[in-house]
This record gives C-alpha cells, sequence and structure tokens, in this order.
C-alpha cells in the first residue's frame, strides 16, 4: 500500500494519487500512522489551472 512520509512534499504525493489512482493516502511518521491526506487537500495546495488536471488524472479509473 502506497504512504506518504510526514515531511513529504505536495509533488510527491501527486505523483502516488496520480500513479496509484487513489484519492486519500496515508501519512506516516516513524512508521506510524498519523493522517491521511486526500484529493480535495491537494486541490486546496495547487492554482486553480491544474486542480481540474488533477482531479482528472485521479478519478478517471479510481479504485
Amino acid at each position: 500500500m502506497p504512504t506518504a512520509d510526514a515531511n513529504a512534499d505536495v509533488e510527491e504525493v501527486l505523483h502516488q494519487m496520480v500513479e496509484y489512482k487513489i484519492r486519500r493516502l496515508p501519512v506516516l511518521e516513524n512508521e506510524e500512522l498519523i493522517g491521511l491526506i486526500s484529493q480535495a487537500d491537494l486541490a486546496a495546495k495547487l492554482p486553480e489551472d491544474k486542480v481540474g488536471e488533477l482531479v482528472e488524472a485521479i478519478s478517471a479509473t479510481s479504485r
């Protein structure tokens, strides 16, 4: 199962979500679950013109 490190940047998280076609990604710190980052969380951090691309890339064939 893909996860993100608590110190991962937006690009790393975005890459994993698109690669695995997932809308939520567990966030770990010292191998302990500390939260989830969602597609909506990323959308809030991206420029408006990139949000559509994000949604389309992840949602096209989401699991």
